[in-house]
């Protein structure tokens, strides 16, 4: 049997291999169970107690759901952007999709605060709105490396001597 150690480092092993803090929040929401709150990972089940497993991803899953949620508005909206594509599907039909049915609901821990849910819930509303409102807002747009600046001609001078 795996020591809880172990199973820590699989987990995070597997976490580093996620792009994006919203990338992993969606992994931890794929790996819960949601008729009964359980969370399960049959490779590690094999390896660890199901208690075990339980509790080291319901804990994961509590922390990078407050890491998300520490999230500014439009980095919210860049990481939901890149699940998007990530997705390989049309991003203003997945919006519209999520707009209706809400799948982000599940994403949320159990445990965790009212208030945080309450957060949750109003920032991912709002960044969806804004991904289908105003998919080209300029503070969406990755920023592009700036040229090199040309060296003032008066400093070159002093250089050169």
């Amino acid at each position: 049997m795996l020591t809880n150690g172990s199973l820590s480092r699989y987990l995070s092993d597997a976490l580093t291999c996620l792009a994006t803090p919203f990338a992993q929040l969606a992994f931890l929401t794929s790996v819960r169970d949601h008729y009964t709150g359980r969370y399960m990972h049959e490779g590690w089940a094999s390896f660890s107690s199901p208690s075990e497993v339980h509790d080291l991803l319901r804990n994961t899953h509590l922390r990078v759901f407050d890491g998300v949620l520490r999230l500014s508005l439009v980095a919210f909206c860049k990481e939901l952007r890149k699940h998007f594509q990530a997705l390989e599907q049309e991003e203003r039909r997945v919006v519209h999709l999520w707009l209706e049915i809400e799948p982000y609901y599940e994403m949320i821990p159990q445990g965790c605060s009212l208030l945080s849910r309450k957060m949750f819930i109003s920032q991912f509303r709002l960044a969806l709105e804004i991904l289908a409102q105003a998919p080209e807002w300029a503070y969406l747009r990755e920023p592009i490396a700036p040229l090199p600046r040309q060296p003032v001609p008066q400093y070159l001078r002093q250089t050169l001597n």
